[in-house]
């Protein structure tokens, strides 16, 4: 496991942290001043993937390391990864990390200037020819193949082992209408900018399902970042931050990866905070796992009509739905846990099916 402190370059912290609550003086940092001798005590391990050229990855650690740290999560820094001679070096040198990282349960926290970083941390779970749910944060989908583009890979891959893809926040004037129809076709879910900001609490459910979060910083209005080339509408960073902290929250995602071409001030102070909210919601993790005959949860059988009854489960721990998808032609599992909200039990009480079950329905058919 220290075997993994190899494919990073050491951080150089340049300022002074004097008040022992901010998180430089909470959290391991690998310096040439620390020695990491067990990783497996951590339960977050931090790092980044930058062009050496610029500095970046030091605006995001210098407003990350003065917030103060309330949280009771071992966290590591591992610096920034050594990034080899090619596009493929760094892409299985993130999988290789992340693979360590993940086989020892220690949720991953990536921030990057390379848009490509999440297929690594994808081709980890093809490697293990797991499912994997992805939700990913953008203003706009592409799915052209082209040497940057992680989505078409992912998505356009052949025998991969992608189960669902949750992209949220698009703008539809910016998205050509027949990407969304190869989503659509694939049973992937999209859900529009407005439609996200109207009620951002019903995006919790992608986030519990998924096992990659990823975010393209440049999904924020062009207010936070003042960059002509962004789009005057977009995600806040109140926003950003809200869904990060679902990513920290869900029990079963594994990796986090913020990512963008290039970090103006206010981007790298956005990064830096929506990290913090994402450990915040690590820190509040449940592990709920739905179980026949447990007490922790209610259990509510709805019928739709003579056909379809829908079984849904609300904790009462936290207060989260989940509804069953039945598997019909399965000989071993008969169904499919989905994460939910309040709406769709709602919704189903008033004789309509959900639009989250139907397409799981599908997908699995």
């Amino acid at each position: 496991m220290s075997d993994i402190l190899d494919f990073f370059n050491k951080v150089k912290i340049k300022s002074k942290f004097e008040d022992k609550s901010q998180f430089a003086r909470q959290i391991t940092i690998n310096t040439d001043k620390t020695k990491i001798l067990n990783l497996t005590k951590y339960k977050i391990a931090v790092f980044g993937v930058f062009d050496e050229s610029n500095n970046y990855s030091e605006k995001v650690r210098e407003y990350l390391y003065h917030l103060y740290f309330h949280f009771k999560v071992k966290v590591v820094d591992l610096g920034n990864l050594k990034l080899g001679n090619s596009q493929n070096d760094i892409i299985y040198g993130v999988r290789e990390v992340i693979n360590i990282l993940k086989e020892n349960n220690i949720l991953s926290i990536i921030f990057s200037n390379f848009n490509y970083i999440p297929f690594g941390v994808y081709l980890n779970f093809e490697g293990e020819k797991a499912p994997c749910n992805i939700v990913h944060v953008d203003k706009t989908i592409n799915l052209k193949k082209e040497k940057n583009n992680f989505i078409s890979k992912v998505i356009l891959q052949n025998n991969n082992t992608l189960f669902n893809f949750s992209l949220l926040g698009y703008q539809t004037y910016l998205t050509p209408p027949e990407e969304l129809n190869i989503l659509s076709k694939l049973f992937f879910d999209n859900v529009r900018l407005g439609l996200l900001q109207s009620n951002i609490i019903e995006t919790e459910p992608f986030f519990r399902d998924a096992d990659i979060a990823s975010f393209n910083i440049k999904a924020l209005k062009s207010e936070n970042n003042n960059e002509i080339e962004n789009s005057p509408n977009g995600l806040t960073a109140k926003e950003l931050c809200q869904l990060s902290r679902f990513s920290g929250i869900s029990d079963r995602l594994s990796s986090v990866c913020f990512y963008g071409e290039s970090y103006c001030n206010i981007e790298a102070m956005i990064v830096a905070q929506s990290i913090w909210y994402c450990i915040e919601g690590y820190s509040q993790r449940k592990s709920e796992i739905i179980k026949n005959n447990s007490k922790n949860y209610l259990k509510f059988r709805v019928k739709i009509d003579s056909q379809y009854e829908i079984t849904f489960y609300k904790s009462k721990i936290t207060d989260r739905w989940w509804m069953e998808v039945p598997y019909p032609k399965s000989k071993f599992e008969k169904f499919l846990i989905v994460a939910c909200t309040y709406s769709d039990y709602y919704n189903a009480t008033k004789k309509n099916v959900p639009d989250r079950w139907w397409k799981f329905f599908q997908k699995i058919c």
